[in-house]
């Protein structure tokens, strides 16, 4: 959702490093290693994130020409979680439990043994289901190292961090009157001066408890 249809609404991030001489080919191949992969029935694995085409989030075979459109640099964070209703687990787990006890003449499972049944009906239950998807749109101005996020969530925000840094070897900054001061390229006199300033709460019913920065007193 976002970037190329969509809400209009999104998160701005700035990029910190320089990027790496044949920067292109290089994040082709890092964003290939972190392309995302499906889920399967066999694995213990809840939830599993990666990179999709910005177009296609079903894409995930990816490369330059669907990766970069002119100086910026464009993704999907893919995200796709097992989502098991709990009634259904619930009822399903009492039925395996019981015929587990019957089988065995007894009337009570240790902890091994229910954590073991637990795995075999999630099992059973995901053969039968598709996993839930969220795809969140990036897009990169390589020129500005500027970052649009299309989700302002803040769990999302350090999944996000996290997976970029570990693909581009950059660091993302969130935007903040600091971090956008900084863009600015203010003089140290201007920066030692922007420090002191302090976020001030102005009259609720004019601003709905908003604040603005403002010089001490």
């Amino acid at each position: 959702m976002g970037a190329l249809k969509g809400s209009i609404s999104f998160s701005k991030f700035y990029v910190r490093g320089d990027l790496p001489e044949g920067f292109r080919d290089r994040f082709v191949e890092r964003i290939r290693l972190r392309a995302f992969r499906p889920l399967t029935v066999e694995e213990d694995e809840e939830q599993r994130a990666g990179w999709c085409s910005i177009e296609n989030p079903l894409d995930c075979e990816l490369d330059h020409n669907k990766i970069f459109f002119n100086s910026y640099l464009n993704l999907g964070l893919r995200t796709d979680r097992w989502q098991v209703p709990a009634a259904l687990f619930k009822a399903h787990f009492a039925e395996a439990e019981r015929e587990h006890l019957a089988k065995r003449g007894r009337d009570k499972l240790g902890r091994r043994e229910k954590e073991e049944l637990r795995a075999v009906v999630s099992r059973k239950l995901r053969a039968q289901l598709i996993p839930a998807m969220k795809v969140v749109d990036l897009s990169w101005n390589l020129e500005a190292g500027v970052v649009r996020f299309w989700n302002q969530s803040p769990r999302a925000h350090e999944g996000l961090s996290e997976l970029f840094e570990q693909t581009f070897e950059l660091e993302l900054v969130p935007e903040s009157p600091y971090t956008a001061a900084r863009e600015l390229g203010l003089t140290s006199e201007q920066q030692g001066a922007f420090e002191l300033l302090k976020p001030t709460v102005f009259h609720a019913e004019s601003t709905a408890g908003g604040a603005l920065w403002a010089s001490p007193s």
